[in-house]
């Protein structure tokens, strides 16, 4: 066996057509329904998988994606079937997929320096600072995700709350107090656990009948907390929750961190580039008003993960919070280094595929998809509310449905819907999830996917239905 990593160009191309042939096979599936939403993975499959031993000798590149092809590929978590509506995971637009392929051809790290990705990820910022309407001037970076953009723009406003002493001396004063609603993401908790902040200084307020943050409330919290000598620093505010898609009052939110000199942070991961659509732009107003903001383009911009984005308004302050740079990567000559902006040095050439997907679809292109995929949410609902085995249980401004299979007589709904749930699930043909709105078991079902139609609605409700009868049989 040659174990040399070298591979001739007509190699290369022979296995790029192996794996090309593989996606565009995929791509067929999905288009014309013909695998299901979400396949399971087989227990043989996953022992196979998961208990590997360390090849002590190589094999054939052949050899490794045939193995691809059987084992692995089929077995997503089905986000880009168009029956998918689980989560807030879109398909990725084709094009950026090549994308991928090619950055990963590149093989840049995109810290910085005079090479291509430094000013095409420029490009691409200034592009999402005006889809989001924020300053030319402002900070920008992309990331993983929404959780490390929560991340940095937290960072920065620790930073800029103690003055800048917190990276010479840590939190040694009273840590800043931030607030989110109690629908907030997850993710919140996780930032200021880990910048040292602790959850007791995570105030989660109560959210309203929308299921958004309860502003009189908020108030309230922040005058407690002042009396009691703390010292509140920032709202974190979010721009579609994932449990229903909510909208917190921004403007409202933003006007009162400015009245109380506090940091606001909006979660923009779902739902931020909804702001395009015009039937949802108005729920979006102050958005622009934030000191950061997370947004993530592998959600409704059709990007393959991971692409996240952070925007800060105060640029001086998100470098003055990161930047640490050694004396040989120094350069003067250049724009700073997109690792003085965040915590990594060594970063993926993320900007190539969202900028091959925002220049195929422009911004027009993303109004339309975005608006399409909200009315196809408005018509979702308007079916349950039609149909007497369904019933409605929370809409949004995005595209959220939040209902239960609840036909006549049933008792006991939420045992009816956990079992008929989890045979759907099994089945794959639909792969849609569950939440709990305010204690209850509700069924959720989310569209952010170029390939959905009103067929597939159909299909969803009809799966659901004949699930249940099951279920009602047993």
């Amino acid at each position: 066996m040659n174990n040399t990593l070298e591979m001739t160009p007509e190699a290369f191309r022979q296995l790029g057509y192996q794996a090309v042939d593989m996606i565009a096979d995929a791509l067929g599936r999905w288009q014309q329904r013909r695998e299901p939403a979400r396949r399971p993975v087989p227990q043989e499959i996953r022992e196979l998988l998961h208990h590997q031993p360390l090849p002590r000798h190589g094999r054939s590149p052949e050899a490794l994606l045939s193995f691809v092809a059987e084992n692995i590929f089929p077995y997503s978590l089905g986000h880009n079937n168009p029956r998918f509506f689980a989560w807030v995971n879109s398909p990725a637009a084709p094009i950026s997929v090549l994308g991928e392929l090619l950055a990963a051809g590149m093989n840049a790290s995109a810290a910085g320096g005079d090479q291509a990705s430094t000013y095409l990820e420029h490009a691409v910022l200034n592009w999402l600072k005006e889809i989001m309407g924020f300053p030319l001037e402002s900070g920008g970076l992309l990331v993983s995700g929404g959780s490390m953009a929560t991340v940095v723009g937290l960072a920065v406003m620790r930073y800029v709350k103690s003055d800048g002493q917190v990276r010479e001396q840590g939190m040694h004063q009273s840590p800043p107090v931030v607030y989110t609603s109690t629908e907030g993401h997850s993710c919140v908790q996780k930032a200021v656990e880990l910048l040292g902040i602790g959850h007791r200084f995570l105030r989660k307020i109560p959210a309203d009948g929308n299921f958004r943050m309860d502003l009189a409330a908020l108030k309230l919290q922040i005058d407690r907390d002042r009396a009691a000598g703390l010292v509140p620093a920032c709202v974190v505010g979010s721009a579609g929750t994932v449990n229903t898609g909510a909208i917190d009052p921004l403007d409202e939110i933003a006007d009162l961190c400015a009245q109380e000199g506090m940091w606001f942070h909006v979660d923009g991961a779902f739902g931020g580039v909804a702001r395009l659509a015009p039937q949802a732009a108005d729920h979006f107003l102050g958005i622009e008003r934030a000191d950061s903001l997370g947004i993530d383009p592998h959600k409704w911009m059709y990007i393959p993960i991971e692409c996240g984005c952070v925007l800060v308004r105060d640029q001086q302050a998100m470098q003055d919070t990161f930047s640490l740079v050694p004396e040989y990567l120094r350069d003067d000559r250049q724009l700073p280094w997109f690792a003085e902006f965040g915590p990594q040095q060594t970063r993926a050439f993320r900007a190539l595929k969202l900028w091959l997907a925002i220049g195929q679809i422009g911004l027009e292109g993303y109004r339309d998809l975005i608006e399409r995929d909200i009315e196809l949410a408005r018509l979702l609902q308007k079916k349950v509310r039609e149909d007497p085995d369904f019933e409605l249980v929370s809409t949004s401004p995005l595209s959220v449905t939040c209902f239960l299979y609840a036909p006549a007589g049933a008792d006991n709904l939420e045992r009816l819907n956990q079992g008929l749930l989890e045979v759907v699930q099994e089945e794959g043909t639909v792969y849609l999830t569950h939440t709990r709105l305010n204690g209850r078991f509700v069924l959720r079902a989310n569209i952010v996917n170029f390939r959905t139609e009103e067929a597939d609605l159909d299909v969803l409700l009809d799966r659901l239905r004949q699930a249940g009868e099951r279920c009602q049989k047993l």
